[in-house]
Formats: C-alpha cells, sequence, structure tokens
C-alpha cells in the first residue's frame, strides 16, 4: 500500500517548480500537498471547491491523517481554508485580495531585479537562459502548459539570482497564492510572440547588469497578470447580473 511505503503512488500532473524538492523524496503529507497544489493551482479544483476527504482518500490510497496533515500545510500556504464543521475549502480570494497581492508580487520583483543584477554568478545567468530555451521549444511544440512552467522556472530563477534568502522566501509564496491567475493569463492568450519578445529584452537587461530596466522590464511583464484578474472581473460581474435577473424574473 502507498501509505505503508511513505511514498505516494500517482501520475503526477507535472513538473514541480524549479528548486522544489522532487515529489517521491518528501514525506507522505508532503506529498499529498504537492499533489493537491498542482490540481489548486492548475484549476482542476476551482476557488470555493470543497475538498472531500472520504473519496480523496481513497482515491490517493492513504488514511485521513497524513491527508489532513497536508491540507494544513495548504492551509498555512492559504491554498485553503479550514473551517469548522466544513473541513477544507479551496481559497477563494476576492478580486481587490488578488490586486493588493500582485502590487506587493511587482515590487518583489522590481526588488529581485535590482539585487540579480548586483549578485547573480554566471552558472544563475545561464539557468536563466536555459529556460528561455526551453520556453522558445514549447512554443514551437504549441505546448502550453510545459511553456507555462518553463516561464514560472524562469522568472523564480531570476528572483533566486538575487541570493536574497528573505526575498526568495516571500516571493515564493505569493507566487503560489498567484499561480492560478498567472496560469489562466498563459493559457488565455492568444499570441505568444509578443510575449517571447519580452523575455529576450529581459535577458539583454540581466545580461547588461541593468538594474534599474530590468526592474521596469519584469513590472510590465505582468501586465498579463493584471489583465487575467480584470477578466475574472468582468465574469464575475457578469455572474451576478445573471444571478440577479433571474431571481427578478
Amino acid at each position: 500500500m502507498a501509505e505503508a511505503e511513505g511514498q505516494l503512488r500517482l501520475v503526477p500532473l507535472g513538473a514541480p517548480l524549479a528548486g522544489l524538492t522532487p515529489v517521491a523524496a518528501q514525506p507522505l503529507p508532503q506529498q499529498i500537498a504537492s499533489h493537491l497544489r498542482d490540481m489548486i493551482i492548475h484549476d482542476i479544483l476551482k476557488p470555493g471547491e470543497r475538498i472531500r476527504e472520504v473519496p480523496l482518500s481513497a482515491e490517493l490510497k492513504v488514511s485521513r491523517t497524513p491527508l489532513r496533515d497536508a491540507l494544513k500545510i495548504l492551509a498555512v500556504e492559504r491554498l485553503v481554508d479550514l473551517a469548522p464543521n466544513r473541513g477544507a475549502v479551496v481559497t477563494d480570494l476576492s478580486i481587490e485580495e488578488m490586486r493588493d497581492l500582485l502590487r506587493v508580487y511587482s515590487s518583489l520583483e522590481g526588488l529581485g531585479a535590482q539585487m540579480a543584477c548586483e549578485r547573480a554568478l554566471p552558472a544563475d545567468i545561464t539557468a536563466i537562459h536555459d529556460w528561455q530555451h526551453e520556453m522558445l521549444a514549447a512554443f514551437e511544440r504549441n505546448d502550453r502548459l510545459r511553456y507555462f512552467r518553463a516561464n514560472q522556472a524562469f522568472h523564480l530563477n531570476i528572483i533566486k539570482a538575487s541570493r536574497n534568502a528573505s526575498l526568495i522566501e516571500v516571493h515564493g509564496q505569493l507566487n503560489l497564492r498567484l499561480y492560478r491567475v498567472r496560469y489562466l493569463a498563459i493559457m488565455q492568450q492568444k499570441e505568444w510572440t509578443f510575449v517571447s519578445s519580452q523575455h529576450e529584452a529581459i535577458l539583454a537587461a540581466l545580461d547588461q547588469r541593468d538594474g534599474p530596466l530590468l526592474s521596469r522590464l519584469l513590472i510590465e511583464h505582468l501586465s498579463g497578470a493584471w489583465r487575467a484578474i480584470a477578466t475574472l472581473e468582468a465574469a464575475s460581474v457578469a455572474q451576478d447580473h445573471q444571478t440577479r435577473s433571474g431571481t427578478l424574473s
């Protein structure tokens, strides 16, 4: 049985974010948390959706104890809400909360850019270039999911190159909470060429160690996330209008 072996036997939804420990090397609750996290940030488990412990523990072939421990991990990350008599529910951020998070995230991106230009080692910059090559390969294959994951690794490695542990930790936490919004932004894009050209400009600024320019480019690069939030807001307004119309009719 998977739990007895201490390893969750699942077909992974996708490669973990760059820098994270591989799922199989983690304790069982962390393996379960990784699987559920993947489902949440890739919009398989929807905001506001209840996570039902009994069918989920049966599906994963684990007892409810490590499952509950996993949900506590996700609650600390603020990806799920644990409510008395209701269990775990996928966190449903309001539009204003998303905007506030993205404002802070943008500031961290700018600071990380400045520090990366000051502190990045040649190996750091090489790794970032490698992720750009991976994005281009995914673009050629028309593989948006792989493109998105390479895009995430590209940006996380820029922050990692800042070599500021506190910045990397806080940025990583906010990245998880905004991951779904940025995922939807990539998936909704009809044109990738412009985004690729943005990455080339970002790399050029990093190669030149131009902190102010790189900071500005990374903040501007988040325009897709802002558009995704606006799209979610418009959909929410339309749904509220439809609900009110149905109530009045």
